[in-house]
C-alpha cells in the first residue's frame, strides 16, 4: 500500500486486529525484556485485541503514530518497518489467540520470538512471520466467521 493507513477509517467499536507488516530488511529490534530480536526479509503478522475505550481506531491507530512512547512489543517493529495493511473484525470475543493459532497452522510461517506480545496469554507468540500474507488474510477471515456472534473480516 503506497498511501498511509487512514485512522479515522478505523471503527471505534470493541475487536481483534492484525498487523501486515513489511520487513524489507533484515531487521533488528530491542522489544521490552525479550532482548534482541532478528527478524529476516518478509512478512510479519502481530494480534491484538482492542476491547477497552476507543475500540480498534484507539488501540490500531496507536500502533500506526511513529511518535509514541514505548509500551508494548509490538511498539519496536512498528518503529522500524512499517504497517502496510490492517485486518480487524469488530466483535467483542477476544480472537487473538485464536488468530495466532491459525497463522501459526499456516504453511511456511514462523515464530520469530517466544513470547512477543504474548505476556497475558499461554500463546507462543502473537507475533509471526508468514510466507503468503493472502492466505493469512483468508485464514483470519476464517476465524472471524466462527465467532459468537459470527464477524466480517474488515481490510485497510
Amino acid at each position: 500500500m503506497s498511501t498511509p493507513l487512514s485512522i479515522a477509517s478505523l471503527p471505534a467499536e470493541p475487536g481483534t486486529y492484525a498487523l501486515l507488516i513489511r520487513v524489507a530488511a533484515p531487521l533488528r529490534i530491542q522489544p521490552g525484556r525479550l532482548g534482541s530480536v532478528t527478524l529476516d526479509t518478509g512478512w510479519a503478522v502481530y494480534v491484538g485485541s482492542a476491547l477497552g475505550p476507543g475500540g480498534l481506531r484507539a488501540r490500531v491507530g496507536r500502533h500506526l503514530r511513529q511518535e509514541k512512547r514505548p509500551h508494548w512489543h509490538i511498539d519496536a517493529l512498528t518503529g522500524a518497518a512499517p504497517v502496510v495493511a490492517v485486518w480487524a473484525a469488530v466483535t467483542g470475543e477476544r480472537l487473538e489467540c485464536r488468530w495466532a493459532a491459525a497463522l501459526r497452522d499456516l504453511a511456511g510461517t514462523a515464530i520469530p520470538a517466544r513470547g512477543f506480545g504474548a505476556s497475558d496469554c499461554q500463546c507462543e507468540a502473537h507475533l509471526l512471520i508468514v510466507a503468503d500474507p493472502e492466505a493469512a488474510r483468508l485464514a483470519l477471515a476464517r476465524v472471524a466467521a466462527l465467532a459468537t456472534p459470527p464477524a466480517r473480516l474488515l481490510v485497510y
